[in-house]
């Protein structure tokens, strides 16, 4: 077993490996980079372009410079409709008005680009929090965090950690079933580009596909789990855990082919 220190120097390695990513991010878009190390799995025929969208301002900071995040608001105490199409831009008809409040106004709770990186990647061992004693709080602060903390290293105990634990407690099991667990080096060298900095990394010259941007039908955890757990290959692909029948092919509501995407939500029972 590694130690606790080679663990986290392989780490930065990754982290290394993935700085040109971190780059191209910059301050102002932290769904941008570079391509991925693990490679392109097209396993769906969900929509090909991108429908996130990208903050305003510079989400490289998460000091707001307001005790207020509803200064911005309309303050009206009358029950006509505020008017917010001097602070917004529409987009694709009436129904899309986008604010443009300053970056400040918001809280930052969470953060969502390396999938389950802050779940998984950070105390694992904890599972979800609700077995008696267990404190995951940490959790909050990896959320509140922000790529350039990534990049320092600040995060990098915790995730070593994390992998330890998943190779310790599955490794047998996935032996049982016939195939080959990664090695700590090779799970770092698969996911951990992917992994730090916690941003989307897509390169427009290669496919559409989770870890290659993210559609939305994409099956990100099992992509995200073969790449953490199994030694990759011609025999163990990183679709493998997607391909198997784990889990529902499609959304149980069809995405919509035109922004913003995401199928209507369903009707309040």
């Amino acid at each position: 077993m590694k130690t606790h220190t080679s663990k986290q120097a392989l780490l930065k390695v990754a982290l290394v490996l993935c700085a040109s990513s971190l780059v191209a991010c910059g301050d102002a878009d932290a769904d941008d980079g570079g391509g991925s190390s693990t490679g392109n799995v097209d396993t769906t025929d969900g929509p090909t372009g991108n429908p996130t969208s990208s903050p305003t301002g510079d989400p490289t900071t998460n000091d707001p410079t307001t005790d207020d995040p509803t200064t911005t608001a309309d303050t009206s105490t009358t029950d006509e409709p505020a008017d917010t199409s001097a602070g917004s831009t529409t987009t694709g008809g009436d129904e899309f008005e986008f604010p443009e409040d300053p970056y400040s106004a918001y809280t930052q709770i969470d953060r969502h680009g390396a999938v389950e990186a802050g779940t998984a990647g950070i105390l694992a061992s904890q599972g979800l929090g609700f077995a008696p004693g267990s404190d995951i709080s940490l959790r909050d602060e990896y959320n509140a965090s922000n790529p350039v903390e990534d990049a320092a290293g600040m995060w990098l105990g915790e995730i070593a950690d994390s992998v330890v634990f998943f190779h310790g407690a599955l490794d047998d099991d996935l032996e049982a079933l016939n195939l080959v667990p990664a090695t700590v080096d090779q799970t770092v060298a698969q996911a951990g580009p992917v992994i730090l900095p916690d941003t989307i990394k897509y390169d427009p010259s290669q496919p559409t596909s989770y870890p290659n941007g993210r559609n939305l039908e994409d099956p990100t955890v099992d992509i995200t789990l073969a790449a953490v757990l199994l030694a990759l290959g011609p025999e163990q692909p990183l679709s493998l855990f997607a391909d198997l029948p784990l889990n529902p092919p499609t959304n149980d509501v069809p995405f919509e082919a035109e922004f913003p995407y995401l199928a209507p939500p369903h009707p309040a029972k």
